[in-house]
Parts: structure tokens; sequence; C-alpha cells
């Protein structure tokens, strides 16, 4: 079957993760993950981190986020074809076989156990959002809705996990081996760039969608991977989406630069060649002063005779 291609902006509800992971739009495509990298990294990480860019790319390693992506399919009911493997790990012949077969259908195999764990937090993430007060989340809409757009000469493209029927609210899931504790969020929320997706999807919808624009809640459903797969239902605040429009900008211009000059990877520059001379850490700073302090502090007390030696 031919990859499916975009010929013109729109919302689409049936396009693959593949063919949305091979960028089917007319020209080389921006996204919430390459603005991540532009930020993150540079322009040449970019680059190289793109389908249309890069002739060389090669995806991620496909085992890497089993149990997230099975998650994913469990709970949106859509995705990436599962194929259960049952065995222990990928080490034996038959499980790599398997493995290699199913990504060249364009699924994925994913070892039983992580499935059946991937299934449990499904129904696990059903169950507290629906105690939550939120029972339609993940239940009426379209899941991962698929929205493209052009801006000028750059094309943008995202992936929405859910967006509900009337279109103004979009779910996303996050899953984490780390805390999913309402604590935990604020770093992980900056690290991941949570506020730049949501900005991405606010600036597509926008364009798609303008008689609900401004009107629109994004939210994040941060799951942990472990039991209980305790889940954390987060909104991007107005402050937090301010950030993520401004990062989203300065990465869309340096896009809007890059490709201005080419796509040939000369045109991708790295990390700057000047010498740097980069702040010592305050934090750290403060961390040593502190043991000067007590370590001098020490010196003043009386010392204790040991057997074997006399220590301070």
């Amino acid at each position: 079957m031919a990859p499916f291609r975009i010929a013109s902006p729109g919302i689409f509800a049936d396009i693959s993760a593949n063919d949305y992971h091979a960028d089917p739009c007319p020209t080389p495509s921006f996204t919430q993950s390459i603005a991540k990298l532009l930020l993150d990294h540079s322009a040449l990480h970019a680059w190289h981190a793109h389908p249309r860019l890069n002739p060389a790319f090669e995806p991620d390693d496909p085992t890497k986020f089993d149990i997230a992506n099975a998650a994913h399919t469990y709970l949106l009911g859509r995705g990436r074809d599962l194929v259960i493997v049952e065995a222990e790990d990928w080490r034996t012949k038959i499980a790599q076989e398997t493995r290699k077969a199913a990504i060249a259908q364009g699924k994925q195999a994913i070892l039983g156990g992580q499935a059946e764990r991937a299934a449990k937090m499904a129904a696990a993430a059903h169950k507290q959002l629906k105690a939550a007060g939120f029972p339609d989340a993940f239940e009426f809409g379209d899941a991962e809705a698929v929205i493209a757009w052009r801006e000028g000469d750059v094309w943008f493209r995202s992936m929405i996990d859910w967006l509900d029927p009337d279109r103004r609210i979009v779910w996303d899931l996050k899953t984490t081996r780390a805390s999913a504790a309402p604590h935990a969020l604020p770093s992980k929320m900056a690290d991941d760039g949570w506020a730049i997706q949501a900005a991405m999807h606010e600036r597509g919808l926008a364009v798609l969608d303008p008689k609900n624009a401004g009107r629109r809640k994004h939210r994040f459903v941060c799951q942990e991977c472990e039991e209980p797969y305790a889940l954390t239902i987060t909104e991007i605040s107005e402050a937090a989406m301010t950030m993520g429009r401004k990062q989203l900008d300065y990465a869309v211009e340096l896009w809007s630069r890059c490709m201005a000059v080419g796509t040939n990877v000369e045109a991708w520059p790295g990390y700057p060649f000047e010498i740097q001379r980069p702040e010592y850490p305050g934090w750290a700073e403060s961390r040593w002063l502190e043991r000067e302090v007590t370590e001098e502090a020490r010196r003043g007390e009386p010392r204790i005779s040991v057997a074997g030696g006399t220590y301070q």
C-alpha cells in the first residue's frame, strides 16, 4: 500500500502512526519533537532526527518505549498493531525474528509480560479518570488525530492523543517510570516540553478550527508505569502556555531560517565553535561554601582519641 500523503491542511482521524512519523506533508514539516531538539540541542540534531531531511534516518530502538506505546494503544484503542511475543526477553532467536518481522510490517512486537502490564495500566487509567470526574476522557472523540497546516512556506504537523468531539479539549497521555505525584510535575512539565506541545496543538487548531480558538483546554494525564499505576491529571495554565508559545516561536524561527538556506546538512548548524566559559552554577557554589564553613567549624572542635588513631 502506498504511503498516505497530505495534500492540503486539515484534521485527519485516519492517518496511521507509521505514515505520520514518515512525514506525509508536501515538504519536510515541523513538529513539536523537532522544536524540542532545536531548543535543547541544535539545528544539526533536528536535521539528523528528521525522516525527510536525513537520508540515513533510522527510528529509535523499537523496544525503547514498548510499555508506553502499548499503554497508549490499549487506552486510546488505536495505534500500531501489537504482536505479543511470549518470551522472557528479546535474547532468543525466535523472539528477535518475530520482532524484526513485526517492524517490517509496521507493527509493534511486545513481550507478553509487558503487554499484560500495559493493559493493566489502561484499565487503571480508566478507573482513576472516572473517579476523578472524567468518565468520558479517552472515550468519545478522535484518537491520534493528526493536524497539519501551513504558515507561509512552512508545513507543520502534530499528532494529538485524543481530541474531544467539540475540539475544545485536548488530552495527552504521558507515561513515566518516575513519580507522577503533583509535586514532581512542574519540573517534568518543563523538562519534557509539555507547554511546547500544548502550544503546538493550540497553534494548529487555531488555524484549522478558528471558531474555538482561545476556548481550548490542554490536559495531560501523567501515569506511572509501575503498580499501582497512579496518575495525575494536569491542565496547562495560561502562564505555562505563554512560555510554551515563546519557546515554540523561537524554534519555528530557527527552523524557517535553516529551511530557507536549504535541506542539506551544511545549512543546519550544531553547537558554536567558540570557546565557552560557562558560569559556575549558583547552587553548586552555595553547597561548597556551606561545606567550607562546616569544615572550618569542625577544626575548632576537641580531638577525640580512638583506638588506632586520633580523629576530629
